[in-house]
């Protein structure tokens, strides 16, 4: 039950404004004023308190992919960077900063940016795909949707933003020399994205198919995938090389 804070009479949750007195109920006058850029905020900010326990159910459904959007945009940035850091260390460009290479040169990295763009798609799409197939198919989860699960698998590593937005700076501030530190926080965002499709399948009820079955199967099949895709990716470059 529910007391009105003007009138204090006592009614149900479901019941979005007192019946006495039409005073609207505070979460629905929250809700209603709160902006679509603050609802992704407090929805981001709750994913890195306690992943486990967001209501992803009820927030709006492109929150996935404005995640998994702004992760992909911030990777590729980074990668432009060292891209351009490591021609200015080379000499390829003397006495010019990398991000004015970025800037000022970027017909010549858009091929680079590209590939970069590119193969963080095909991750992704091997990763979230593979799981979501195991999820509606396997484990009979039938009524999951792509943007629903893009919204769960976002609010369970929502931690991704922050690692690539740490990345980004240290490849804008230091360039190749930040390569470690980089190539970790990309590290544990993949692993990250993993232990949320792994959670998101062992949380499905009702399974025709064993749960720990399903994530061993999802993890060999990623593998496999991605090592197929990757070397047929390095033989290609080193062919168009020669």
């Amino acid at each position: 039950m529910i007391e009105c804070t003007q009138c204090h009479i006592k009614y149900g949750r479901k019941l979005h404004q007192c019946p006495n007195c039409g005073l609207v109920h505070q979460s629905t006058q929250t809700k209603q004023q709160t902006s679509l850029l603050q609802q992704y905020y407090q929805f981001l900010a709750r994913s890195l308190k306690q992943p486990l326990k967001v209501q992803w159910q009820w927030a709006n459904l492109w929150f996935g992919l404005v995640t998994f959007g702004l992760v992909i945009l911030m990777n590729t940035a980074t990668a432009s960077l060292l891209i351009a850091s490591w021609s200015e260390q080379v000499g390829a460009v003397a006495g010019v900063m990398a991000s004015q290479i970025v800037l000022h040169q970027r017909p010549n990295l858009l091929p680079l940016d590209m590939k970069a763009l590119g193969g963080q798609l095909f991750i992704l799409v091997v990763v979230l795909g593979i799981g979501f197939l195991l999820k509606r198919y396997l484990l009979k989860k039938t009524t999951t949707t792509l943007r629903a699960y893009l919204t769960e698998i976002s609010a369970y590593s929502g931690i991704t933003v922050i690692l690539a937005l740490a990345a980004l700076l240290a490849a804008l501030c230091f360039g190749m020399t930040a390569i470690w530190f980089v190539l970790i926080m990309v590290a544990v965002m993949y692993v990250s994205l993993n232990i949320a499709v792994g959670i998101s399948l062992f949380q499905t009820r009702w399974a025709a198919f064993d749960r720990v079955y399903a994530i061993l199967l999802f993890e060999i099949l990623t593998h496999v995938v991605l090592a197929i895709g990757i070397s047929q990716i390095v033989i290609l470059n080193l062919l168009t090389g020669l």
